[in-house]
């Protein structure tokens, strides 16, 4: 098995996720360059643009008691459906309070899309294959988020802040065709997973030690991704670059995140989940040293292709981690009390990106993002393991 047996599943669940993940780079890269050309502070800035993972953690344990009920497509298409009206609102004014609480609702809705791909891709893949089914999540999220990066900055430059916006919601509206036919005939997708299941309060009860091995390393290494989103473009700005060219600095790294996932995936099938994971964080916080002795576009540019490295070979690694351990009745409830821990990283690398800049520089935050990534990495080694099979030679 490889790749290939994967195909099926490319539009149902790659492609609904793929969507929500091009909505959210295009806000992400767009709403702090926005604020701060519009006069706002970096921390007011870094509020708003972190009001996505507020979303996402305020969202995530009602979605995935949702996903355990009614089913994964159901949960996708009205999730879509509110991505679309939320960038709506967004559109139609560019005041800080609105613009924060509608990305909260986007953000909320982006999880809730990820969250019901992800827990029916676990029941239907093999644990064998897991590490590639899970490293294609996290590909072609990298690919969107490397389409959303450079239309978010360009549409910015050329277009302003209302089509900008627009275009999240019609990038998450491409995704709606891909879950109709599952919410049309639910005999199609898996059923409902946790009926006659676990309540969430028992089953994270009885799975705490699992919940909090997967959501705390989350935790950190989301908070180091998040943060690094919002750093880079506020670097940008700082230098004076066009929001065109940040858009692009920050896509170069995409690039080469993007082109390691394949790797990221056979290594974790193969030789076990550390093997992948620990060298792809390791490289996520050097990049962010690399911040410290950047001093032109150049310089940001080869921090950000470090970082792309690391984060490359980590495609899909929280997703298998926590599929790993997530029990097999109340799957989606475990998912996401797994990830509300982890999408608290969500709101404190913005949060710590903001308070850093403002009290001590760009630099300091640099500095904070790599200290929280390599405190993840020590709890990763001694404390959660090797949550894979022995390693075996996988086809």
């Amino acid at each position: 098995m490889g790749f290939r047996s994967l195909a099926p599943y490319v539009w149902p669940i790659y492609g609904p996720w793929m969507a929500a993940s091009l909505g959210m780079s295009i806000l992400l890269v767009s709403l702090p360059i926005v604020l701060v050309v519009d006069g706002h502070g970096y921390a007011l800035a870094a509020l708003v643009a972190g009001a996505g993972g507020a979303g996402a953690a305020v969202f995530a344990l009602p979605v995935g008691w949702a996903t355990d009920r009614w089913g994964p497509a159901w949960v996708g298409l009205g999730s879509l459906v509110a991505m679309v009206v939320a960038a709506s609102v967004m559109a139609s004014t560019v005041r800080p309070l609105v613009l924060g609480a509608a990305h909260l609702v986007f953000g909320g809705s982006s999880l809730a899309v990820m969250l019901s791909r992800q827990a029916d891709l676990t029941r239907r893949i093999p644990a064998n294959l897991r590490g590639r089914a899970m490293s294609l999540m996290g590909g072609t999220m990298r690919f969107s988020v490397l389409l959303g990066t450079v239309i978010g900055g360009l549409l910015i430059d050329l277009a302003g802040a209302r089509w900008t916006f627009l275009a999240a919601g019609v990038g998450a509206a491409i995704g709606i065709p891909a879950v109709l036919p599952g919410a049309r005939t639910p005999g199609w997708e898996v059923a409902p997973i946790g009926v006659g299941g676990p309540g969430l309060v028992k089953m994270f009860r009885m799975n705490r030690r699992r919940l909090l091995h997967a959501g705390l390393f989350g935790m950190t290494a989301m908070t180091t991704r998040e943060g690094r989103m919002i750093l880079l473009p506020l670097i940008g700005v700082s230098m004076d670059l066009r929001p065109s060219t940040i858009g692009i600095l920050v896509a170069t790294g995409y690039a080469a995140d993007l082109a390691l996932f394949p790797l990221s995936g056979s290594i974790m099938d193969r030789f076990g989940r550390l093997a992948a994971m620990v060298p792809a964080y390791g490289l996520l916080a050097v990049g962010l040293l690399s911040l410290l002795v950047a001093d032109s576009g150049s310089g940001v540019l080869v921090a950000g292709l470090v970082m792309g490295l690391g984060n490359g070979l980590s495609a899909g690694s929280l997703f298998t981690l926590s599929s790993d351990l997530a029990p097999s009745e109340g799957t989606a409830s475990f998912l996401s009390g797994v990830s509300l821990l982890t999408d608290i990283g969500r709101v404190l690398g913005p949060l710590l990106v903001g308070v850093a800049a403002t009290w001590w520089g760009l630099e300091a935050a640099a500095v904070v993002l790599a200290t929280v990534m390599v405190a993840g990495l020590i709890w990763l080694v001694w404390l959660v393991g090797e949550t894979g099979k022995a390693p075996t030679t996988l086809s």
